[in-house]
């Protein structure tokens, strides 16, 4: 997530009186990749069905026109838990309506409470089970507002489609990955001279069809976004089409690989929970199709 995460700071200049504020930070937070830090991120919280408009986690200002802050709420997907140095999250600042966008440097905090940060429920996700992708509860925890407070709409359109890109990459290398998997064990049963029931030969004829139109949608998503990052809708719709067909390719392939594929023996069940992820985060698929259908409207 580290480039997706830091995607928020891309925009060069912004507006006076707080564009030097801007470059100062944007120096300071790329300074801490180039020494090493790594970023993640922590925004959704229960109940919001993946929607950051309805953040309710708060944060107070330290001091009037600062930008440190105490964040207090719950929160939970804070992906990285345990190995980033950093955070992004999104609170309403006090006597404001909307969310913006902070970060948290959270590296070496324990998870006691006593410093503001309490985890709450470790990650037991189905897949992406490497994420450490836990719940946490935030106390007056210390947190630094984005130096053009009130903007994260235009600073998380400066990010464009790069986070959907970059998340269907992932599950798309899953699915090749699969695919060269599964061949390589047919060619070996066939070579030691074990034969496909019909229903393996029609299971892997369907998965390649899906897994070519899963490199047409990716290859199409591309296009789009090396064309103009801010164009949201294709990439949206590339993000959706190969979340279901990876879920398909890899249910498929686990069912000609036959009881082998339940076991940890083999990765095909484990990557069939992984790539179903695509289609349940950001956005889950319920607020995913909400936004596709608004789009579709769009001139």
């Amino acid at each position: 997530m580290h480039q997706g995460v830091l995607a928020s700071w891309r925009v060069p200049p912004v507006p006076e009186p707080y564009n030097a504020a801007w470059q100062k930070q944007r120096s300071e937070v790329f300074g801490t990749v180039t020494e090493g830090a790594w970023w993640g991120t922590i925004v959704s919280e229960p109940g919001s069905g993946g929607d950051t408009g309805k953040t309710q986690s708060l944060c107070v200002p330290d001091s009037p026109d600062s930008l440190k802050y105490r964040l207090s709420g719950q929160k939970h997907f804070g992906s990285g838990s345990g190995l980033t140095s950093f955070m992004t999250t999104r609170a309403i600042p006090d006597g404001e309506s909307t969310p913006d966008l902070f970060f948290m440097e959270v590296r070496e905090q324990p998870w006691d409470g006593s410093t503001g940060i309490k985890l709450a429920a470790e990650w037991k996700g189905h897949g992406m089970s490497s994420t450490n992708s836990h719940a946490f509860e935030f106390t007056n925890f210390p947190a630094t507002r984005v130096a053009w407070p009130g903007h994260q709409a235009e600073l998380m359109a400066g990010n464009g489609s790069l986070g959907g890109m970059s998340f269907t990459s992932v599950i798309v290398g899953v699915v090749d990955a699969a695919m060269d998997y599964t061949r390589n064990w047919l060619k070996t049963n066939l070579a030691n001279g074990s034969s496909l029931r019909a229903f393996q030969q029609v299971e892997w004829t369907m998965a390649e069809q899906e897994a070519w139109l899963i490199e047409q949608a990716w290859e199409s998503g591309m296009r789009s976004f090396e064309k103009n990052t801010l164009e949201r809708r294709t990439v949206l719709l590339a993000k959706e089409n190969v979340a279901r067909l990876a879920a398909s390719v890899l249910d498929r392939l686990c069912k000609l690989s036959g009881g082998t594929a339940y076991t940890k023996y083999s990765p095909l069940g484990t990557w069939l929970q992984d790539v179903r992820a695509l289609g349940y985060l950001r956005p889950p698929w319920a607020l995913a199709f909400d936004n596709m259908f608004n789009m579709s409207f769009e001139e």
